[in-house]
């Protein structure tokens, strides 16, 4: 192992410290909620359909051909702390496509294959290496003091300065526009960011009473009653460092939208004790999906191991 090697491991345990030691302060007892995105506002059922006639360099993995697959579409609040919905945030919506073709990087507890998707209204990740983002995590869970620490590094700044520009208030989940942050193989020869686009970016707040703490999930409960809503899977394509960095995931990717599939969601009632709980339970991983789909990039490294990880405590503890 090169010194590189074994200083990105050091980073990735002292993460995975720091955030086990987050959830044994914030829930010393019971269940263990996620330490990023643990206010769920759905779990719904979709679909996604993959487009016919896709340019050919365009046909790799999930995509090879055209066909429908059945999803599970988690939405939720980013921060740490389940809180109001009220004030500027950053909003998650996380994918599972299932019974996907072929040979999986890491399989589902599920037990079939699957292509996750994991997606946020910010087109950037503001931490863009482990070590900054080691210490950006510690700082978000745990409070003012280490807030202070981490705001009087001059070389915090542009990263605290993004957390705030791509931090919006947000009236209707089902209108924002989503994307994956970090990038990912396309086949053997392309890499790619996925971007979530709304079908109905109009959508607004339609309740006929004043915003409340949970108001997204009110919104979202009455929407997915009323009818059906869809949402276009697009690609941006890599073309240079300069305008599409793998490595910095700071930098917004310039460069057009390509549609690849469809994602529908019919008409459903979903708040019932059996999907909250499965919501719950569901692990989302970007490393969960086809190799020609393999996530790139230190962070993306850094989320392989933390992820899994955090799962497997979080169930270990769940009885305590």
């Amino acid at each position: 192992m090169t010194e590189e090697q074994n200083t990105e491991e050091k980073e990735i345990q002292d993460l995975i410290k720091t955030m086990k030691d987050y959830l044994d302060k914030e829930y010393l007892a019971g269940k263990k909620l996620r330490n990023f995105h643990p206010k769920m506002h759905g779990l719904l059922k979709g679909s996604l359909s993959i487009l016919p006639d896709l340019p050919e360099e365009l046909k790799q993995g999930l995509f090879k051909n055209p066909g429908v697959y059945q999803t599970w579409i988690r939405l939720s609040n980013a921060p740490p702390k389940v809180k109001s919905d009220k004030p500027a945030s950053g909003r998650g919506l996380a994918i599972k496509v299932l019974d996907i073709p072929g040979e999986v990087i890491e399989p589902d507890p599920i037990g079939v294959p699957t292509q996750n998707f994991l997606l946020t209204t910010s087109p950037i990740l503001s931490a863009w290496n482990i070590s900054l983002y080691a210490k950006a995590i510690k700082a978000v869970l745990f409070g003012l003091w280490e807030q202070i620490k981490f705001a009087v590094n001059p070389s915090h700044w542009r990263s605290i300065f993004l957390t705030f520009k791509y931090s919006k208030k947000h009236d209707n989940l089902l209108s924002q526009t989503y994307f994956s942050g970090g990038a990912f193989k396309f086949g053997p020869a392309l890499f790619v960011k996925f971007v979530l686009t709304p079908n109905d970016p109009n959508l607004g707040y339609t309740l006929d009473q004043a915003k409340d703490d949970n108001f997204l999930k009110s919104q979202l409960i009455k929407d997915c009653e009323t009818k059906d809503h869809a949402f276009t899977l697009n690609v941006q394509i890599h073309k240079s460092d300069a305008l599409q960095p793998l490595e910095n995931t700071s930098i917004a990717w310039e460069g057009a939208l390509i549609p690849v599939a469809r994602l529908d969601i019919p008409q459903q009632s979903f708040d019932i004790p059996e999907r909250i709980k499965m919501g719950e339970e569901l692990e989302f991983s970007p490393w969960m999906g086809l190799e020609e789909h393999a996530p790139v990039g230190g962070i993306n490294r850094a989320r392989r191991r933390v992820y899994k990880e955090l799962a497997a405590y979080r169930k270990s503890k769940g009885n305590d």
